[in-house]
């Protein structure tokens, strides 16, 4: 009887340790995203976030309607993540289920993904210098105000723009400061320009 419980015992193990991923590179990113063309940056009118919660905060469900009161972007799909008038594009947070909060990305008016915000504090990154810096499948970029991806999204880190220049690298490593923080370091930035030009 022993005997008989241990194989069973070792049959388990072995079942489940052989449908677990064979190498790490099949966890990768592949996430498929939308590119704005010039041409669909015609003023339209400005959707506004509403919300069925009592107060529009940072998770709560979000809706966005025209000024006539129509659904755009319906209830259910996403949760509120800074954008309280959608213009060009909104930053949201993928709300796939009642229990379970997706990815922080931006969507334009049809829901389409532009790409995967980049956290500064505790939200969204402000744009500076006129860029903003976005991520598409773990690579870093740099889009417009009108959630274009000017800059593609080639490089393990970039740092902000500052006068027309932002240091970026293809080669990055995070080290961690504390519980909280992390940074991170590299043997290899070099500048680029708003045109994604190197300068160095």
């Amino acid at each position: 009887m022993n005997k008989l419980y241990y194989i069973l015992i070792l049959s388990g193990i072995m079942c489940f340790s052989s449908c677990k991923r064979s190498d790490e590179s099949s966890m990768g990113f592949n996430f498929e995203y939308y590119n704005i063309q010039d041409s669909e940056i015609i003023s339209k009118t400005d959707l506004i976030a509403v919300t069925d919660e009592d107060y529009l905060q940072f998770g709560a469900r979000v809706a966005y309607i025209n000024n006539h009161g129509d659904t755009i972007i319906p209830l259910g799909r996403y949760s509120y993540y800074g954008t309280d008038t959608l213009k060009y594009f909104a930053n949201v947070i993928e709300h796939p289920n009642d229990s379970t909060w997706g990815r922080m990305v931006a969507i334009d008016r049809n829901q389409n993904i532009l790409f995967d915000l980049v956290m500064f504090d505790n939200g969204p990154e402000p744009f500076k210098d006129g860029m903003l810096r976005v991520s598409r499948n773990g690579k870093m970029g740099f889009a417009n105000k009108f959630g274009q991806v000017v800059i593609p999204c080639d490089y393990e880190y970039a740092r902000w723009f500052e006068n027309g220049i932002a240091e970026v690298t293809f080669d990055v490593k995070e080290v961690s400061r504390d519980d909280e923080h992390s940074m991170v370091e590299s043997d290899e930035w070099f500048e680029i320009d708003k045109k994604g030009e190197k300068l160095n």
